[in-house]
């Protein structure tokens, strides 16, 4: 029997009388009807697999998707006045005489959320319309003021519209756990952390990856989760090994000096035969051993460029006795201090040690020491520590290295690095200003990797293994002894749900059959513990519907809601006690629950996963910025700028601080690397930590941050246009509608150099455009004051020409506007004190989305009574952020199926 017949009796082994029947029927591998395929593509005929989960998935959702009934008067109704425009227009040839393109214009209905067909029908008008398809030109052209009109009308109500449709009617759907979740549970499970690359990421590009309706699943993805869940539990349950600590000591001067001096003597061995090529030219240039003319000159050329900043090295007296950082064109680009390779049998906790200085006129950002991991050119950014040592008074840096388990690391220790060749193209700059490159920042006397150390961990990951394996006692016969440890796994892995005798019986065949072939018993139990852990009981967050039929959540269902929205991983030893003894639905154990999964270190996961996908922040790693044009906004600044943000927010959850703080503070939470990128002085250490601010300053709240700035921009240029329709969706809870298709091309403007104001401003003269652009543009030009990367700017800089024939032009920034509301602003602080007053507008923005977040579907006009009630119960309690958490945990519809 196939892993996969294990998985279909997991499936089945809840279902009963019809649901059975669906079930058999999807394992027939029949065309799923549409109803039962949500999410699916029409006419596709799935194989086994994915027919067995769409029957679950229909089988266990408690009572159907119905759609919530429609309000009597819904915002999604288009004017009637603009019926005018299809008769003066369009009758001619839609109306139910002509029917051109089989399409009747005389009938639609004006409720635009009547129905999907109805809604789709007013969409490709709209497509028609914005794209400038329709009317055709050899008809009567649609006057500007009533297509922009028409336009702004249709594009709003079908915002309203896409809303109305999509809603659930207060349903969630049963899901599976998201490839968070799935690493975050495996672990504490197996206390091994599992390699979940070959698992779907499951990152949407709008809405949140714990909603149902978008984590699908395929016959590929559970064979992937088989291996795994097989791959994980070999490192789990193999023999602990005792890895003798050790220390590898690297003293640079007897690694690398003779290294960089060989490479200067070869580079000037390629001067001196260069040279006397070109004094004796009437020789061909092989004979001084070269392929050709063209690479005799061209060595002659690098050689010269390169040699002075290999002497200047070599001629440091700190060299002789460490290694200086520096970044070296010709020999493989960083001066690096390279350790060992660790294998997979060395995994463990390790400590790097320096004895480090940097030097005084250094630029900061190389007064930094970088640490990473990988091989050849793919990089993983491990760390910073700012080097706050002298030449006379070096000091000891220590970061500690976390060496997972199954996994090969290489270990680097550099200078701060720039994203792609930025920092290759700024040596280039350096070496034409001072002819040697880049100046170092920091020296290096010696470098040490300890370990492995004691894993704190270690007792953990040991009981973890006793828990999967106790030992057999001796009155348990093998085949009693496996059925209880596959039961004990089973009912840990399903959440506290007990597997069937059925499916526990073929699991227990199966590790006979293994241990017939011979394996060891431990063996022989990986791959039905691999079942378990691939199985949808496992994968898909089941809830019954209890023996009374109740919509209710039972206790311990409830506790793996919790958990799951505040850990992304299943309930801990404490949480299930209280479940178990049926008093977590009480309000008082419910708040007290939260409010210590709250203060654990694993709500660090609420924090990045829902405030990640909130501000859309996947925004911040879509762009390579110019290494020349932002010097400072390298590789530590992108990853702390980050940090910076889920920071902040765990302050405001730790202070019990209100939401408003995220529009405007007089504070930052920052550490010495975004000290040193905002210019605040007085931070020291990689630890965030608050820090107060002058009165006028430009920083305090999220506008003023360069995580913000950058999301806005495309690594060049400021978008204004990104960054006011960010501002619109996440700040002022007004989103734009979706741009329209076929956005006319500026190309008339190709060649001009115009300010981001000026470009802009060119789409408003498109009616199709000008709608959504009025309401965006202007807060887009008062951020304006921040370049791309987030550093302030008195004028805009457009950089124009080719390479070397590259100038810049100014011009002057106008962050003059107003918002949507009617509120105007000179500059960008008017506009943050505007945006600062609509407190309540943001809070309806997060309330919206915890509730997406939290129950695991799309926010729709059905929750608004929900919604109305967290705010109303958050403004009481001054709108501080964890109220918003309680007020969603202790509402019915979290506690509801």
């Amino acid at each position: 029997m196939s892993s996969l017949d294990f998985i279909r009796i997991d499936c089945s082994r809840s279902l009963s009388g019809a649901a059975q029947a669906v079930w058999f029927a999807a394992n027939d591998q029949r065309e799923i009807p549409e109803s039962l395929q949500p999410g699916a593509k029409r006419n596709q005929t799935t194989g086994t697999i994915a027919c067995t989960l769409f029957a679950i998935l229909f089988a266990c959702t408690y009572g159907p998707v119905s759609s919530a009934a429609e309000p009597s008067a819904t915002p999604a109704v288009m004017p009637a006045k603009h019926a005018t425009v299809f008769k003066q227009y369009c009758y001619d040839c839609h109306d139910s005489g002509a029917e051109e393109g089989g399409v009747n214009l005389e009938d639609i209905s004006f409720d635009i959320a009547r129905n999907i067909e109805t809604a789709e029908r007013w969409q490709k008008i709209l497509n028609a319309i914005n794209s400038g398809e329709m009317p055709p030109e050899d008809s009567e052209p649609i006057s500007d003021k009533a297509k922009i009109d028409f336009l702004e009308d249709l594009s709003t109500r079908m915002v309203v519209a896409r809303k109305l449709l999509s809603d659930t009617g207060g349903e969630i759907t049963m899901r599976r756990l998201n490839r968070r979740e799935y690493q975050n549970t495996i672990e504490a499970l197996l206390g091994v952390r599992p390699d979940v690359s070959s698992l779907p990421d499951d990152q949407a590009t709008a809405g949140f990856d714990t909603v149902g309706a978008s984590l699908f699943f395929s016959s590929d993805q559970l064979e992937n989760y088989l291996a795994t869940a097989k791959a994980t539990l070999q490192l789990a349950l193999a023999n602990p090994r005792t890895v003798k600590s050790r220390t590898v000591r690297i003293e640079p001067e007897e690694e690398y000096t003779p290294h960089y001096a060989n490479a200067l003597a070869a580079l000037q061995d390629n001067i001196k035969r260069a040279t006397a090529w070109k004094s004796q030219s009437e020789k061909p240039a092989s004979e001084f051993g070269f392929l050709d003319e063209y690479a005799a000159k061209k060595s002659l050329e690098n050689s010269k460029k390169w040699a002075p900043q290999l002497e200047q090295y070599l001629a440091r007296p700190e060299t002789k006795t460490g290694a200086t950082l520096i970044l070296t064109i010709k020999d493989g680009g960083y001066t690096k201090i390279k350790f060992p390779a660790l294998g997979p049998e060395n995994a463990g906790n390790y400590t790097i040690r320096l004895r480090a200085a940097a030097y005084p006129d250094a630029d900061p950002r190389f007064q930094y020491v970088e640490f990473s991991s990988g091989f050849g050119s793919g990089r993983k950014h491990l760390g910073w520590r700012k080097v706050t040592g002298t030449l006379e008074e070096p000091e000891l840096i220590t970061f500690p290295i976390e060496h997972q388990p199954g996994e090969k690391m290489q270990i680097w220790v550099h200078q701060r690095s720039h994203q792609d060749r930025g920092d290759k193209n700024l040596w280039t700059i350096d070496q034409q200003n001072n002819g040697i490159g880049t100046p170092p920042g920091v020296w290096i006397d010696w470098a040490e990797l300890v370990g492995s150390e004691p894993d704190p961990n270690g007792a953990a990951t040991i009981a973890a293994r006793k828990r999967i394996l106790p030992g057999k006692p001796s009155d348990l016969s093998d085949e009693r002894y496996a059925k209880k440890v596959l039961h004990d796994f089973a009912v840990r892995a399903f959440r506290g749900e007990s597997p069937s005798d059925d499916y526990l019986n073929r699991l227990v065949q199966q590790y006979e059959t293994n241990r017939a072939k011979g394996m060891t018993s431990t063996d022989a139990m990986i791959g039905p513990l691999s079942i378990i852990l691939s199985s949808p009981s496992f994968l898909y967050m089941v809830e019954s519907t209890g023996n009374d039929g109740s919509p209710e959540l039972t206790d311990a269902e409830l506790a793996v809601r919790l958990s799951y929205f505040l850990w992304s991983e299943s309930p801990d030893q404490e949480l299930m006690s209280v479940a178990r003894s049926g008093q977590l639905s009480q309000p008082r154990v419910l708040f007290a629950q939260t409010e210590r999964l709250l203060a654990d270190p694993r709500a660090d996961r609420f924090v990045r996963g829902f405030v990640h996908q909130w501000l859309q922040m996947e925004r911040l790693d879509m762009f390579q910025f110019d290494g020349v044009q932002f010097p400072s906004f390298d590789n530590a600044v992108r990853a702390n700028a980050r940090e910076e943000i889920f920071a902040t927010v765990h302050h405001m959850l730790a202070e019990k601080l209100p939401l408003g703080t995220l529009l405007k503070s007089d504070f930052l939470v920052v550490n010495d690397v975004m000290a040193d990128y905002y210019g605040v002085p007085n931070v020291d250490g990689h630890e965030f930590r608050k820090v107060n601010l002058p009165a006028d300053s430009r920083r305090g709240g999220l506008l003023g941050t360069a995580a913000v700035a950058a999301m806005g921009s495309d690594g060049l240029r400021s978008s204004p246009v990104e960054r006011g329709a960010w501002v619109l969706r996440h700040l002022l809870n007004d989103p734009p509608p979706p741009a329209p298709p076929n956005v006319p091309q500026l190309s008339r403007l190709a060649g001009e150099v115009l300010s981001a104001r000026e470009l802009t401003k060119a789409h408003q003269e498109e009616p199709q455009c000008a709608q959504c652009h009025q309401k965006i543009d202007p807060i887009g030009f008062a951020l304006e004051s921040f370049d791309a990367s987030g550093m302030w700017r008195d004028v805009e800089t457009v950089m124009v020409g080719e390479r070397k024939k590259k100038r810049a032009v100014e011009f002057e920034i106008d962050g003059s506007g107003r918002l949507p509301s009617g509120e105007q602003f000179a500059n960008y602080q008017e506009l943050r004190d505007a945006v600062a007053k609509h407190e309540d507008d943001f809070a309806m923005g997060l309330t919206e989305a915890l509730i997406e977040y939290g129950l695991g579907r799309p926010y729709g006009f059905t929750d608004q009574d929900l919604a109305n009630q967290i705010l109303e119960y958050a403004k009481a309690n001054d709108y501080e952020l964890s109220v918003f958490i309680h007020a969603l945990v202790q509402s019915k519809p979290f506690k509801t199926k």
